[in-house]
């Protein structure tokens, strides 16, 4: 004898379609037997079928009452600021609330060094290194780290569904678990990762499109950078990304244009030790300029006023609205562009703190320390390379190499032709 014994109905289906295909995949064979904690049932018999089908949808409207149920918790425990389960985040003990010291430490020094330009590839594997591992004992990886890093209970701040978790008065729910970095400097790491962007080089070095930034690591200071200036028919330069190699001893590197067949003319090459080299005392002199530049041009929030009257806007209508005043239509298509603009001047708002924290942090910056480490190597306590090319995207978009004439020419630095950042 063939057949299905359950245990009860709404545990066999909780959704009229999967109901409807189980019977249909039962009865496809006669003789079949089907059975409940209570009695054997006909399913091949219509008016058993209906009744099933019909405990099916009770199940499924008690399915919903559940999920709101959840939801409304979750909402609830969210605005509350209470901690949500699962495994222990690095950084706080096993109670979700209390700070691990040595590990919160570490999260800090992570995030001020990203902020100031390092790699998290460079972090991650310093702490790779060091044998440090994620709460579940693994290696941790860039991904994880910036996941880590970008999330708002790292500054204190409520998160529901990937969002932030505001009061009635639009401000940030804070969760009751200690924060490991003030607000300013969460919103400087997540400047950096919405931010790291480059751009695309026109031909004749004017500054294009965004560009996806490149996450790898690199071997040399000017990968990616380096641009070749050779003319081309037509007017214009070539413009190709110059690429690296070794040189036949292997002691040096040579920047140099590819050919034809991959974008390239083949027709500039450079000495790597060379450009690296002027390039760093041309930012190195700049990055001591802006040290005696006045503050005064560090970017500012002026919007704070229409962020208030907007929010006020969008209260007064809920008022109006929940007092019958105003009919549905008025209310949601005026309140939908109200959220968006709300919306809109938040993330302006976060961006631009995130943007004065980062060069609060920057202005920070030793700048002849930075130069005492340029040339050294990281085993002597030279700056990690990472950390040097942030500085290389900070302040250059790209660097024209225009060509230096047929035959060993002496390296002339004036043929390289930075293009800043403004």
């Amino acid at each position: 004898m063939r057949g299905v014994v359950v245990v009860a109905n709404d545990r066999l289906a909780r959704r009229p379609g999967d109901y409807e295909r189980f019977v249909e995949a039962f009865t496809y064979n006669d003789g079949c037997v089907f059975a409940d904690a209570k009695q054997r049932s006909d399913l091949y018999s219509e008016d058993v079928e209906s009744m099933g089908l019909f405990g099916a949808v009770i199940s499924r409207m008690e399915v919903r009452k559940m999920q709101r149920r959840m939801r409304s918790s979750h909402q609830a425990r969210a605005l509350q600021g209470k901690a949500v389960g699962g495994p222990r985040p690095f950084g706080w003990k096993e109670d979700r609330i209390t700070l691990d010291q040595e590990e919160a430490a570490l999260l800090r020094q992570a995030a001020r060094d990203f902020a100031a330009g390092t790699s998290l590839y460079g972090i991650v594997m310093d702490w790779k290194r060091r044998g440090i591992k994620t709460p579940r004992g693994n290696d941790w990886q860039a991904r994880t780290l910036r996941a880590a890093l970008v999330k708002p209970r790292m500054c204190g701040y409520r998160e529901l569904r990937g969002e932030l978790v505001r009061a009635a008065d639009g401000d940030p729910v804070i969760g009751e678990w200690q924060p490991v970095l003030t607000p300013a400097e969460w919103l400087a790491v997540c400047e950096v990762v919405d931010g790291r962007k480059g751009h695309t080089v026109k031909r004749g070095g004017a500054v294009g499109a965004p560009l996806p930034q490149d996450y790898r690591e690199h071997r040399y200071l000017l990968t990616g950078v380096l641009r070749c200036g050779r003319p081309v028919e037509g007017g214009g330069v070539c413009n190709a990304l110059l690429r690296t190699k070794k040189t036949k001893d292997g002691k040096r590197h040579i920047y140099f244009c590819p050919g034809r067949d991959v974008g390239g003319c083949g027709g500039v090459g450079r000495r790597g030790d060379l450009v690296d080299f002027a390039i760093s005392e041309l930012m190195l002199d700049q990055m001591e300029l802006a040290q005696y530049m006045d503050a005064d041009d560090a970017p500012e929030w002026t919007k704070e006023q229409e962020l208030t009257d907007t929010e006020e806007q969008l209260e007064e209508l809920t008022r109006q609205w929940r007092a019958r005043k105003i009919s549905n239509s008025l209310y949601f298509g005026n309140a939908a562009a109200l959220e968006g603009d709300i919306a809109r001047l938040r993330a302006e708002k976060n961006r631009i703190t995130g943007r004065a924290e980062r060069q609060r942090v920057s202005r920070a910056t030793d700048i002849k320390e930075v130069r005492r480490r340029w040339y050294l190597t990281e085993e002597e306590g030279g700056l990690p390379l990472s950390r040097k090319r942030a500085h290389v995207r900070e302040m250059l978009h790209a660097v024209i190499v225009h060509p230096a004439g047929r035959g060993r020419a002496a390296f002339n630095p004036d043929l390289l032709e930075p293009v800043w950042v403004e």
